[in-house]
């Protein structure tokens, strides 16, 4: 299993995007410098009124396909 960390800072207009179908992921750099695209219903749990913000934990399988995303402390 891989892991990676995001920095995510998005606000809240930017995650209502979402609802107007506008928007269907987040694209994001790992800490490492990797790109990764992910789908915004996966952070839908950590919204706030701000936004998304913090870092994020992000697993994935041996086939790549997302595991879970946790919210680091």
């Amino acid at each position: 299993m891989a892991k990676i960390v995001l920095n995510v800072a998005l606000p809240v207009f930017k995650y209502e995007a979402l609802y107007s179908g506008a928007a269907k992921n987040l694209v994001a750099h790992s800490l490492d410098g990797r790109k990764v695209q992910l789908p915004l219903a996966s952070f839908q749990r950590f919204l706030t009124h701000q936004g998304i913000n913090g870092f994020f934990e992000v697993e994935f399988d041996d086939n790549n396909k997302l595991i879970g995303v946790t919210q680091l402390k």
